[in-house]
Protein backbone atom coordinates (compact mmCIF):
# COMPACT_ATOMS: atom_id res chain seq x y z
CA UNK A 1 0.00 0.00 0.00
CA UNK A 2 1.21 3.47 -0.89
CA UNK A 3 1.87 5.80 2.01
CA UNK A 4 1.84 9.54 1.47
CA UNK A 5 4.02 11.30 4.01
CA UNK A 6 3.77 14.99 4.70
CA UNK A 7 6.65 15.83 7.01
CA UNK A 8 6.16 12.67 9.00
CA UNK A 9 2.33 12.65 8.89
CA UNK A 10 0.94 9.39 7.56
CA UNK A 11 -1.96 10.25 5.27
CA UNK A 12 -2.67 6.72 4.08
CA UNK A 13 -2.59 3.70 6.33
CA UNK A 14 -2.45 3.50 10.06
CA UNK A 15 1.18 3.93 11.05
CA UNK A 16 4.21 6.04 10.31
CA UNK A 17 7.08 3.99 8.92
CA UNK A 18 10.50 4.58 10.36
CA UNK A 19 12.92 5.41 7.56
CA UNK A 20 16.68 5.10 7.97
CA UNK A 21 18.05 7.29 5.20
CA UNK A 22 21.62 6.79 4.06
CA UNK A 23 22.30 9.90 2.05
CA UNK A 24 25.37 8.31 0.44
CA UNK A 25 23.02 6.03 -1.50
CA UNK A 26 21.56 8.94 -3.47
CA UNK A 27 22.73 11.36 -6.13
CA UNK A 28 23.66 14.79 -4.86
CA UNK A 29 20.37 16.46 -5.86
CA UNK A 30 18.28 13.72 -4.23
CA UNK A 31 20.39 13.73 -1.07
CA UNK A 32 20.07 17.50 -0.80
CA UNK A 33 16.28 17.34 -0.93
CA UNK A 34 16.19 14.48 1.56
CA UNK A 35 18.39 16.39 3.97
CA UNK A 36 16.25 19.51 3.62
CA UNK A 37 13.09 17.50 4.12
CA UNK A 38 14.28 15.27 6.98
CA UNK A 39 11.69 12.83 8.23
CA UNK A 40 11.56 13.83 11.89
CA UNK A 41 9.46 12.58 14.80
CA UNK A 42 5.80 13.40 14.24
CA UNK A 43 5.76 16.21 16.79
CA UNK A 44 8.53 18.06 14.95
CA UNK A 45 7.60 17.94 11.29
CA UNK A 46 9.79 19.10 8.42
CA UNK A 47 12.40 21.78 7.87
CA UNK A 48 11.11 22.49 4.37
CA UNK A 49 7.37 23.14 3.98
CA UNK A 50 7.83 23.41 0.21
CA UNK A 51 8.92 19.76 -0.02
CA UNK A 52 6.43 16.91 -0.25
CA UNK A 53 7.44 13.27 -0.15
CA UNK A 54 5.59 10.25 -1.45
CA UNK A 55 7.15 7.24 0.21
CA UNK A 56 6.10 4.02 -1.44
CA UNK A 57 7.96 1.67 0.86
CA UNK A 58 11.48 0.38 0.56
CA UNK A 59 11.37 0.11 -3.22
CA UNK A 60 10.81 3.72 -4.22
CA UNK A 61 10.80 7.37 -3.16
CA UNK A 62 9.27 10.41 -4.82
CA UNK A 63 10.18 13.95 -3.75
CA UNK A 64 8.35 17.06 -4.95
CA UNK A 65 9.89 20.46 -4.28
CA UNK A 66 7.22 23.10 -4.86
CA UNK A 67 9.79 25.89 -4.52
CA UNK A 68 12.15 24.81 -7.29
CA UNK A 69 9.58 22.87 -9.31
CA UNK A 70 11.73 19.74 -9.20
CA UNK A 71 10.37 16.18 -8.93
CA UNK A 72 12.86 13.40 -8.20
CA UNK A 73 11.92 9.72 -8.29
CA UNK A 74 14.07 6.75 -7.31
CA UNK A 75 13.22 3.05 -7.34
CA UNK A 76 14.83 -0.37 -7.27
CA UNK A 77 13.37 -1.61 -10.56
CA UNK A 78 12.23 -0.05 -13.83
CA UNK A 79 8.70 -1.38 -13.33
CA UNK A 80 8.39 0.27 -9.93
CA UNK A 81 9.93 3.48 -11.22
CA UNK A 82 7.46 3.67 -14.10
CA UNK A 83 4.51 3.22 -11.76
CA UNK A 84 5.91 5.91 -9.46
CA UNK A 85 6.13 8.34 -12.37
CA UNK A 86 2.52 7.61 -13.39
CA UNK A 87 1.32 7.97 -9.80
CA UNK A 88 2.85 11.38 -9.19
CA UNK A 89 1.73 12.71 -12.59
CA UNK A 90 -1.88 11.64 -12.09
CA UNK A 91 -2.36 11.88 -8.36
CA UNK A 92 -4.78 14.24 -6.64
CA UNK A 93 -3.27 15.42 -3.35
CA UNK A 94 -5.39 18.53 -2.90
CA UNK A 95 -6.87 18.28 0.62
CA UNK A 96 -9.99 20.06 -0.58
CA UNK A 97 -11.02 16.80 -2.20
CA UNK A 98 -9.38 14.24 0.08
CA UNK A 99 -9.51 13.61 3.80
CA UNK A 100 -6.30 15.29 4.94
CA UNK A 101 -6.18 13.19 8.10
CA UNK A 102 -6.46 9.69 6.68
CA UNK A 103 -6.63 10.26 2.90
CA UNK A 104 -9.18 7.45 2.61
CA UNK A 105 -10.48 9.23 -0.48
CA UNK A 106 -7.02 9.30 -2.07
CA UNK A 107 -7.37 8.80 -5.80
CA UNK A 108 -5.66 9.36 -9.10
CA UNK A 109 -7.90 12.16 -10.32
CA UNK A 110 -10.09 14.88 -8.91
CA UNK A 111 -13.68 13.85 -9.58
CA UNK A 112 -14.77 17.50 -9.51
CA UNK A 113 -12.46 18.65 -12.30
CA UNK A 114 -11.24 15.35 -13.78
CA UNK A 115 -7.74 16.85 -13.62
CA UNK A 116 -4.74 15.60 -11.63
CA UNK A 117 -3.10 17.88 -9.10
CA UNK A 118 -0.12 18.74 -11.32
CA UNK A 119 -2.27 19.49 -14.38
CA UNK A 120 -0.33 21.96 -16.59
CA UNK A 121 2.38 22.32 -13.94
CA UNK A 122 4.06 19.33 -15.57
CA UNK A 123 3.88 18.72 -19.32
CA UNK A 124 5.19 15.77 -21.28
CA UNK A 125 8.00 15.66 -23.83
CA UNK A 126 5.63 16.92 -26.53
CA UNK A 127 4.55 19.89 -24.43
CA UNK A 128 1.11 18.49 -23.64
CA UNK A 129 -0.57 18.57 -20.23
CA UNK A 130 -0.93 15.14 -18.66
CA UNK A 131 -4.42 14.03 -17.69
CA UNK A 132 -4.73 10.38 -18.66
CA UNK A 133 -3.04 7.09 -17.80
CA UNK A 134 -2.14 6.66 -21.48
CA UNK A 135 -0.29 9.98 -21.72
CA UNK A 136 1.33 9.52 -18.32
CA UNK A 137 2.53 6.08 -19.38
CA UNK A 138 4.00 7.41 -22.62
CA UNK A 139 5.83 10.16 -20.75
CA UNK A 140 7.07 7.63 -18.22
CA UNK A 141 8.51 5.52 -21.05
CA UNK A 142 10.25 8.62 -22.41
CA UNK A 143 11.71 9.45 -19.00
CA UNK A 144 12.86 5.89 -18.40
CA UNK A 145 15.11 6.13 -21.44
CA UNK A 146 16.94 8.91 -19.58
CA UNK A 147 17.13 7.19 -16.21
CA UNK A 148 20.39 6.99 -14.30
CA UNK A 149 21.64 4.40 -11.84
CA UNK A 150 23.45 4.77 -8.56
CA UNK A 151 24.03 2.31 -5.74
CA UNK A 152 21.51 -0.14 -7.12
CA UNK A 153 18.69 2.37 -7.53
CA UNK A 154 17.25 3.90 -10.68
CA UNK A 155 16.56 7.64 -10.77
CA UNK A 156 14.52 10.02 -12.90
CA UNK A 157 14.23 13.79 -12.44
CA UNK A 158 11.72 16.07 -14.11
CA UNK A 159 11.02 19.75 -13.84
CA UNK A 160 7.73 21.56 -13.70
CA UNK A 161 7.10 24.29 -16.24
CA UNK A 162 8.73 27.66 -15.63
CA UNK A 163 5.39 29.19 -14.63
CA UNK A 164 4.52 26.37 -12.21
CA UNK A 165 4.09 28.74 -9.25
CA UNK A 166 1.70 30.96 -11.20
CA UNK A 167 -0.38 27.91 -12.10
CA UNK A 168 -0.27 26.52 -8.57
CA UNK A 169 -1.14 29.86 -6.99
CA UNK A 170 -4.02 30.30 -9.42
CA UNK A 171 -5.85 27.47 -7.71
CA UNK A 172 -6.21 29.53 -4.55
CA UNK A 173 -6.81 33.09 -5.81
CA UNK A 174 -10.59 32.82 -5.43
CA UNK A 175 -10.19 31.83 -1.77
CA UNK A 176 -7.68 34.62 -1.20
CA UNK A 177 -9.99 37.21 -2.78
CA UNK A 178 -12.96 36.10 -0.70
CA UNK A 179 -10.95 36.13 2.54
CA UNK A 180 -9.42 39.47 1.60
CA UNK A 181 -12.83 41.07 1.18
CA UNK A 182 -14.15 39.49 4.36
CA UNK A 183 -11.29 40.66 6.57
CA UNK A 184 -10.26 43.83 4.71
CA UNK A 185 -6.67 42.81 4.10
CA UNK A 186 -4.89 43.18 0.73
CA UNK A 187 -5.18 40.11 -1.48
CA UNK A 188 -1.62 40.80 -2.63
CA UNK A 189 -0.47 40.37 0.97
CA UNK A 190 -2.35 37.09 1.36
CA UNK A 191 -0.92 35.65 -1.86
CA UNK A 192 2.63 36.85 -1.16
CA UNK A 193 2.58 35.27 2.30
CA UNK A 194 1.15 32.06 0.85
CA UNK A 195 3.92 31.77 -1.73
CA UNK A 196 6.60 32.58 0.83
CA UNK A 197 5.27 30.18 3.45
CA UNK A 198 4.61 27.06 1.37
CA UNK A 199 5.35 27.69 -2.33
CA UNK A 200 1.69 26.64 -2.76
CA UNK A 201 2.14 23.20 -1.22
CA UNK A 202 -1.33 22.62 0.32
CA UNK A 203 -0.03 19.86 2.60
CA UNK A 204 2.94 21.84 3.93
CA UNK A 205 3.96 21.23 7.51
CA UNK A 206 6.85 22.90 9.29
CA UNK A 207 9.04 21.68 12.10
CA UNK A 208 7.03 23.86 14.49
CA UNK A 209 3.79 22.20 13.32
CA UNK A 210 2.55 25.10 11.21
CA UNK A 211 0.13 23.66 8.68
CA UNK A 212 -1.05 24.20 5.14
CA UNK A 213 -0.69 26.90 2.54
CA UNK A 214 -0.36 29.78 5.00
CA UNK A 215 1.46 27.77 7.68
CA UNK A 216 -1.08 28.24 10.46
CA UNK A 217 -0.30 27.09 13.99
CA UNK A 218 -3.50 25.70 15.44
CA UNK A 219 -2.78 26.64 19.04
CA UNK A 220 -1.85 30.28 18.34
CA UNK A 221 -3.18 31.89 15.15
CA UNK A 222 -5.88 29.21 14.93
CA UNK A 223 -7.14 29.84 18.46
CA UNK A 224 -6.94 33.62 18.00
CA UNK A 225 -9.06 33.37 14.86
CA UNK A 226 -11.83 31.43 16.56
CA UNK A 227 -11.84 33.36 19.82
CA UNK A 228 -11.58 36.85 18.32
CA UNK A 229 -13.20 36.51 14.87
CA UNK A 230 -15.72 33.75 15.55
CA UNK A 231 -16.32 34.60 19.20
CA UNK A 232 -15.72 31.23 20.85
CA UNK A 233 -12.72 29.25 22.04
CA UNK A 234 -11.66 26.51 19.69
CA UNK A 235 -8.44 24.95 18.43
CA UNK A 236 -8.82 23.88 14.78
CA UNK A 237 -7.86 20.36 13.75
CA UNK A 238 -5.19 19.52 11.21
CA UNK A 239 -7.90 18.33 8.81
CA UNK A 240 -9.55 21.74 9.04
CA UNK A 241 -6.29 23.62 8.45
CA UNK A 242 -5.19 21.42 5.55
CA UNK A 243 -8.25 22.59 3.61
CA UNK A 244 -7.02 25.46 1.39
CA UNK A 245 -10.22 27.46 1.84
CA UNK A 246 -10.14 27.16 5.62
CA UNK A 247 -6.41 27.78 5.84
CA UNK A 248 -6.58 30.98 3.82
CA UNK A 249 -9.65 32.18 5.72
CA UNK A 250 -7.94 31.68 9.08
CA UNK A 251 -4.76 33.37 7.86
CA UNK A 252 -6.60 36.42 6.51
CA UNK A 253 -8.53 36.65 9.76
CA UNK A 254 -5.32 36.51 11.73
CA UNK A 255 -3.78 39.25 9.57
CA UNK A 256 -6.76 41.44 10.46
CA UNK A 257 -6.26 40.60 14.14
CA UNK A 258 -2.65 41.69 13.91
CA UNK A 259 -3.67 44.96 12.28
CA UNK A 260 -6.66 45.81 14.43
CA UNK A 261 -5.57 44.47 17.81
CA UNK A 262 -1.91 43.68 18.29
CA UNK A 263 -0.46 46.46 16.11
CA UNK A 264 -2.93 49.24 16.80
CA UNK A 265 -1.15 52.57 17.10
CA UNK A 266 1.04 52.40 13.99
CA UNK A 267 -0.30 55.39 12.08
CA UNK A 268 1.14 55.01 8.58
CA UNK A 269 -0.64 52.22 6.62
CA UNK A 270 2.51 51.10 4.80
CA UNK A 271 4.49 50.88 8.03
CA UNK A 272 1.58 49.02 9.57
CA UNK A 273 1.66 46.55 6.67
CA UNK A 274 5.39 45.94 7.15
CA UNK A 275 4.72 45.40 10.86
CA UNK A 276 1.98 42.89 10.00
CA UNK A 277 4.37 40.94 7.76
CA UNK A 278 7.07 40.81 10.42
CA UNK A 279 4.59 39.87 13.15
CA UNK A 280 2.98 37.13 11.06
CA UNK A 281 6.38 35.47 11.04
CA UNK A 282 7.96 36.51 14.32
CA UNK A 283 5.10 37.69 16.51
CA UNK A 284 4.24 41.19 17.69
CA UNK A 285 6.18 40.63 20.91
CA UNK A 286 9.45 40.21 19.03
CA UNK A 287 8.70 43.37 17.07
CA UNK A 288 8.46 45.35 20.33
CA UNK A 289 11.61 43.67 21.66
CA UNK A 290 13.43 44.67 18.50
CA UNK A 291 12.51 48.30 19.08
CA UNK A 292 12.86 48.47 22.85
CA UNK A 293 15.12 46.40 25.10
CA UNK A 294 12.27 45.66 27.50
CA UNK A 295 9.67 45.20 24.79
CA UNK A 296 7.65 48.23 25.86
CA UNK A 297 4.84 48.62 23.33
CA UNK A 298 4.23 52.34 23.96
CA UNK A 299 7.89 53.22 23.44
CA UNK A 300 8.10 50.94 20.41
CA UNK A 301 5.06 52.56 18.79
CA UNK A 302 6.48 56.02 19.37
CA UNK A 303 9.72 54.97 17.72
CA UNK A 304 7.93 53.45 14.71
CA UNK A 305 5.78 56.53 14.21
CA UNK A 306 8.86 58.77 14.18
CA UNK A 307 10.48 56.73 11.40
CA UNK A 308 9.87 57.20 7.70
CA UNK A 309 8.51 54.25 5.73
CA UNK A 310 11.97 53.59 4.29
CA UNK A 311 13.61 53.80 7.70
CA UNK A 312 11.14 51.34 9.22
CA UNK A 313 11.60 48.87 6.35
CA UNK A 314 15.37 49.14 6.79
CA UNK A 315 14.99 48.54 10.52
CA UNK A 316 12.87 45.42 10.03
CA UNK A 317 15.22 43.96 7.44
CA UNK A 318 18.42 44.81 9.30
CA UNK A 319 17.70 45.17 13.01
CA UNK A 320 14.83 42.84 13.86
CA UNK A 321 16.05 40.41 16.53
CA UNK A 322 15.16 37.37 14.39
CA UNK A 323 17.18 36.76 11.25
CA UNK A 324 14.36 34.65 9.81
CA UNK A 325 11.97 37.57 10.20
CA UNK A 326 14.42 40.01 8.59
CA UNK A 327 14.58 37.79 5.51
CA UNK A 328 10.84 37.09 5.65
CA UNK A 329 9.94 40.77 5.34
CA UNK A 330 12.16 41.04 2.26
CA UNK A 331 10.62 37.98 0.64
CA UNK A 332 6.97 38.83 1.25
CA UNK A 333 7.23 42.53 0.37
CA UNK A 334 9.18 41.58 -2.75
CA UNK A 335 6.53 39.11 -3.90
CA UNK A 336 3.56 41.44 -3.36
CA UNK A 337 4.09 43.27 -6.66
CA UNK A 338 3.21 40.03 -8.50
CA UNK A 339 -0.30 40.13 -7.07
CA UNK A 340 -1.24 43.82 -6.94
CA UNK A 341 -3.53 43.58 -9.99
CA UNK A 342 -5.64 40.68 -8.73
Amino acid sequence: MTVLLVAGLALVGWCIPVLAVNYDDYDEDVAKLLQEYQILPDDQGSYAPSVLMFNEGKDSNTLVDFETGLIILTATTEKVLKQSIIDVLLTQIDPSVIDAKTAQDFGLTNDKTNRPFFWEQVVDHTGEAIGSKWRAGKFADYLLKRKTRQNGRLKVSLSMVETHKDIAGGKYIKFAKAASRQHKVPVSLVMAIMETESSFNPLARSRSNALGLMQIKAETAGRDYFSIIKGYKHTPTSSFLYSPKNNIEVAAGYLSILENRYLVGIKNPKKREYAIISSYNGGAGNLWLSLDRKGNKTKSLARINKMSVAEFYWFLTNRHIRKETRNYVKKVSGKQSKYVNL
